[in-house]
This record gives structure tokens, sequence and C-alpha cells, in this order.
């Protein structure tokens, strides 16, 4: 997949995988490093010049991960090399002063690589098992290929070959991108899609990301109730109360049963913020949220608004809406 051609600054960690099984201690060694890794991520474009390059680097202690590129490249779907280098493009592993480093350059007719070590020529490492490594540390936490390589996981073991991968991710934007190409890519079952909210609620702690996820998740079709609840359930484990509501805001279509709205209504009043959570109860009480059911949870959820002009707001329109209940 080519590069976009344009993307801002996004600050993004690296994970790293295993290079080699005979490489030294602090090299990269760990496909599932924390979150706490120091990384950067960037992609910028010369406008004079019209030359778009791109860096990475991840850092964790003398480990470091480094990838430079002028002009845009492609690779193989499988990670297994690149297929195009428009300019150049490095690769660096170093460990305090010990380097392993592959440039690999537009030859005209073919791709030209060179391989160093410490600076000299030479390799002291499988080179293929090296670089597919490399490629696949970048990918777990960009999801820069994820157009090329989420089609080929579907081809070889449909769409739990894509989420035993995500689950392999420290990163939550890469893990989303994931989700969304597969979204786009297959016809999923309920079991596979609450496999998907499973794991965005036990793995996932981005709170932007979560809700995104869940809002393309509605927007993929219609949901079942039972799948709504599972939504609800994700989106009750957020921290922030305006991505709680967008979240909450995405299955109200799905809710059915008295379970589903008393489950919603209660995910509600772990709000804190009055206007979100106003906002919320007005869009979910136009959908005849409120009844003789759910009516307990739905006043649990009013009685969390400190603000009198919200609690005003809200209670005036369900009295609007039903004047004689």
């Amino acid at each position: 997949m080519t590069v976009p051609s344009r993307v801002s600054l996004i600050v993004l960690g690296l994970v790293c995988t295993a290079a080699v099984a005979s490489a030294q201690p602090c090299m990269i060694t760990d496909g599932r490093l924390g979150r706490s890794t120091s990384a950067q991520h960037w992609s910028k474009t010369d406008s004079d010049r019209g030359t778009r390059s791109t860096s990475i680097r991840w850092r964790r202690g003398d480990c470091e991960l480094r990838v430079d590129a002028r002009g845009d490249f492609s690779v193989r779907p499988d990670l297994s090399g690149f297929t195009s280098v428009d300019d150049y493009i490095e690769l660096e592993e170093r460990d305090g002063d010990r380097s392993r480093k592959v440039r690999i350059t537009n030859g005209g007719k073919a791709l030209e690589y060179r391989w160093t070590v410490d600076g000299a020529n030479g390799f002291d490492v499988d080179r293929d098992r090296w670089l597919a490594d490399i490629l696949l540390a970048v990918e777990r936490r960009t999801a820069m290929f994820a157009k090329s390589r989420v089609p080929l996981l579907i081809k070889q073991g449909g769409p739990d070959a894509v989420l035993n991968e995500t689950y392999l991710m420290d990163s939550d934007y890469a893990k989303r991108q994931y989700y969304s190409m597969l979204l786009a890519n297959a016809r999923l079952s309920e079991a596979n899609l609450e496999r998907i909210l499973r794991q965005a609620g036990d793995s996932m702690s981005s709170d932007y990301e979560r809700a995104e996820l869940l809002k393309s998740i509605a927007a993929h079709g219609p949901m079942s109730d039972r799948l709504a609840r599972s939504v609800i359930g994700v989106a009750q484990r957020m921290s922030s109360d305006y991505e709680k509501r967008r979240a909450l805001s995405a299955g109200l279509e799905a809710v059915t049963s008295a379970e589903s709205r008393t489950a919603f209504f209660m995910a509600a009043s772990t709000m804190s913020s009055s206007y979100e959570l106003a906002e919320l109860l007005i869009a979910a009480q136009r959908r005849s949220f409120v009844d003789s059911v759910s009516a307990d949870a739905y006043f649990k959820a009013v009685s969390r608004l400190t603000s009198d002009y919200e609690r005003r707001r809200t209670l005036s329109a369900l009295l609007k809406q039903r004047p004689d209940s």
C-alpha cells in the first residue's frame, strides 16, 4: 500500500517484534512492548519541491528503531518486503553504539539494497526475517499497510485472523484501523462483532478510538438488541463524558428491550457532565426509552444532573412528550 501523500504530524508509539533469536538482549526482541515506550511517527510534504518525507522513531532505554523515507513506498501484503520505493527508505535498529541498517533505493529497473552493521557492509542475521520483523513492528503501531494486509489476513483465515492480529497490537489507533478495514472487507456474524466489542472493552484504553469504533459498528448495519447491550457495556467503561455520549448515542437505534433501556440509563448515570448527560437523556426520551420498567434507572441518571438548567431542560422535554403519564 502506498503511504498517504498528505499526513499531519501524528505522535504514535511503535511496537517492536523479534528480530532473531541470536540478537543481543537490548535489540528488538519483544513483539508486545508496553504503552510507556517512547515513540514518534510523522509524515510531511515539502510544498516547494513536492516531495514527502516520513520519519519514525521508537525508543526503549538504549534500544531504538528508526525509519526514514523520501517519497512514497509500498510493501507486500504479507509484510515480507518492499514492492516499490520512489526515492529511498532506511530502516535501522540501534542498541547503544551498535547498529543494523538497510537502505533501499530506486535503481530504476530494480530496488537496490545496502545492508550494514555498525556502518560496515554486511549483515549478521537473516536479512529477510529481520526486515519482515521490522515492518511488522511498524505496522502493529501505525497500521500503515492495513489496506493491503487486512484483506490478505481475511483471505488466509477469515475475520478471526484479523482479530487475532489486533490482539497483538498495543496501539489503539492501529487496532481501530484494522477493525474498520475488517468491517469494510468482510461479512461479519454477530459473534464476530461481539468479539470486536469484547476486545475493544478489554484491550483498548483510548476513549476516542473506542467511540469511533462503536460508531463504525453502528453504521455497519442493523444491530440486534443483544449487540446494543455490548455497545453499552463498552461505553460504560469510558471516562470521557463526551466520548461516552458519542458511543451511547451510536447504539440508540438498536436498543429495543426493557433490559437494554435500563442498561442504557445505568451507563448514563456514570456521567458527571450535566450537559453531556442531558443531551443523551433527551435523545433517549425522544425514542420513548422511559417506561415503567426503566423509570427507576432513568431518574437515577437525572439525579446526576447538578445543573438546575440542564435538569429543567431534561424533565421539561419529558413532560412535553408524555404530558398524561
